[in-house]
Parts: structure tokens; sequence; C-alpha cells
């Protein structure tokens, strides 16, 4: 199995390049880009999406092309549920198989939402 890790920060990456290494991890490769430059490129449908955007969501363009290219599943994390929830109404063939909410800031109105969407057949 390849993992591809994408994030526009190449501090991030960097990062990630260092975890990997330290916990003795292959076949992962990493790259500093914009998701959408990143996935609008690949011919291949991977088995997984994992997505965690800023707060403005994944956009219209990553939405269509996760909707063409069909992934069996997409976990989407994010910090803005009113932006994920306009998200995933693009995201047409999916279904919503399970909702996590995370309260990682007690006390404020921060928090994380965590979803599973599923590839309707």
């Amino acid at each position: 199995m390849r993992l591809t890790g994408i994030e526009i920060a190449p501090e991030a990456i960097a990062c990630a390049r260092q975890s990997a290494a330290q916990l003795g991890l292959s076949n992962l490769h990493f790259q500093a880009l914009d998701s959408t430059q990143f996935a609008t490129h690949e011919a291949d449908a991977p088995q997984l999406v994992l997505v965690n955007p800023p707060r403005r969501g994944i956009g219209a363009e990553l939405c269509d092309y996760l909707s063409r290219m069909a992934p069996p599943y997409i976990i989407y994390s994010s910090c803005n549920a009113r932006t994920m929830a306009t998200d995933i109404a693009r995201l047409s063939g999916y279904r919503v198989e399970r909702v996590q909410l995370f309260d990682m800031f007690p006390h404020t109105a921060h928090y994380e939402v965590l979803t599973l969407l599923v590839r309707e057949v």
C-alpha cells in the first residue's frame, strides 16, 4: 500500500517526513502542494481519501473531482461544520456513514468534526 500526504505548508511536510522516518514507516510520499492541484493531476483513484482542509473547506473544484474519481471512502476532518456541510452536499454519490465531534478546546466555540463518507453503489 502506498500513502501520499499532501499539505500546502512545506514545514508540515518536513515534520511528516521526520515523523515517518522516526517511526520506520516506508511507502510514504509527501508533497507540499495545494490538494486540488495534486488531485486533479492524478490518474489513479485511491481506496481512501483523507481531507483536513482549512476553514474554507475543500471547495467546488475538489468536490467535483472527488465525485468523478469516486474513491470508496472519504474521511473528512474539519474545524468548520458549515463549510464541511456545503462540501458534503457537493460530493455526489456519497452518504454519511458516521460523524464524530471532538471538543479539543473545552469552554470555547471551537471543535473538530470527523465524518466518514461511503460511496453509494
